[in-house]
């Protein structure tokens, strides 16, 4: 009979514990405004001596919170250099509360005030705006629709610069999304103005006011909205029965044209009595070339534009134009966006037009009340 070796205690079959050399002890929390060391949200509220939820609702604001302890739980996160975690954040509400703007040309003046207002009514709805500035480049585009995704917005308001953006398609799945000033047959809810009708009446409104020669500036042809824009203009002329005014329609120019175009046509037999701008930006090489040929507006030459940017109205004399970007319409266009977030509903095309509005100011002439242009200086 075999007999077996009897069991030894459990704790007598144990590894002893490997010896380790002794280590320095982890630091004490750096608190001073160096940004030594990344503290938690229990560091800020220890050093409060308040609750986590207290420290919360003050960096939240989901919640009222007295204003000497906010006001002591601000220097804390200030002292202590804390950064709320964005990711945990966005896991227990479910987004990060930012919306990324993605816009042709931050250069151009009928941008900014665009970027303005829509920032306001993102803050009142407690979001923060991301620009982005594309600078007319697609590829840019492309690099931010990739960089807003991982960045996990919970929503898009993209100004294209091209005419092609089935590249968007992919991403109207998985995120909320607008896209203004444009329209395509797309997944996404397009908000826009109606060019054609808006050029139309402004070519209307000078008809109406006697100017058959009416001379056309336009850049880019190949965009959408300037050929909806010079549909407009002709359905007006023809209605008119003015057929005599391709010689007057100056097509893809650049801000450093205007000038010298404008010279060079004023110099001709037979000038324009009007000029109409498909863009406000055109408006100072206009003038400019205007009064160099030692004429002035609208006394002998009438101007208008379209956009109605922020300078139009202190032009001399102010500039009468065409004005789509209200703040009722980005209103509008950010309530969709807003919409789509809290829904969840996204990934639908849809087309929505406003109307322009003309903005009649002096710079132009009624040639039907056969007053004589004034002399002298």
């Amino acid at each position: 009979m075999s007999t077996r070796a009897p069991r030894l205690p459990a704790q007598s079959r144990r590894t002893p514990p490997r010896q380790r050399p002794d280590r320095p002890s982890s630091p004490a929390p750096i608190s001073n405004e160096k940004g030594d060391h990344m503290a938690g949200i229990k560091d800020v509220a220890e050093f409060c001596g308040v609750s986590l939820s207290t420290v919360s609702r003050t960096m939240t604001g989901s919640a009222p919170v007295a204003p000497e302890t906010r006001k002591k739980v601000l220097q804390a996160v200030k002292k202590l250099n804390y950064k709320p975690n964005m990711t945990a954040k966005m896991l227990k509400t479910g987004g990060a509360r930012l919306i990324g703007l993605i816009i042709p040309d931050i250069v151009n003046p009928y941008y900014p005030q665009i970027v303005k207002t829509l920032e306001d009514l993102a803050m009142l709805a407690g979001y923060s705006i991301i620009l982005c500035d594309a600078q007319g480049d697609v590829e840019r585009e492309k690099n931010y629709f990739d960089a807003l995704q991982r960045l996990c917005v919970d929503g898009i308001l993209y100004v294209p610069s091209t005419e092609d953006v089935e590249f968007v398609r992919e991403y109207a799945e998985r995120v909320a999304m607008v896209i203004i000033n444009r329209t395509f047959d797309i997944n996404v809810p397009c908000i826009n103005i109606n060019d054609e009708e808006a050029t139309y009446q402004a070519v209307h409104y000078l008809i109406e006011k006697g100017h058959s020669r009416i001379a056309l500036y336009t850049n880019n042809t190949h965009r959408q909205y300037n050929i909806k824009r010079m549909a407009g203009c002709i359905r007006a002329f023809e209605e008119a029965g003015i057929t005599a005014y391709k010689p007057y329609v100056m097509e893809n120019l650049s801000e450093e044209d205007v000038y010298t175009k404008t010279m060079e046509l004023m110099r001709r037999d037979v000038p324009p009595t009007a000029i109409f701008m498909f863009n406000d930006s055109m408006a100072l090489g206009v003038y400019r070339g205007i009064l160099d040929c030692g004429l002035r507006i609208p006394d002998d030459v009438s101007v208008m534009g379209f956009d109605d940017i922020p300078t139009a109205k202190y032009m001399a004399p102010p500039l009468t134009t065409i004005r789509h970007a209200t703040y009722d319409s980005l209103k509008v266009i950010f309530n969709n966006l807003l919409y789509q977030i809290e829904s969840r509903e996204f990934g639908e095309g849809s087309v929505t037009y406003f109307r322009a509005k003309l903005v009649e100011r002096d710079s132009v002439r009624d040639l039907n009340a056969q007053t004589p242009p004034q002399t002298g200086a």
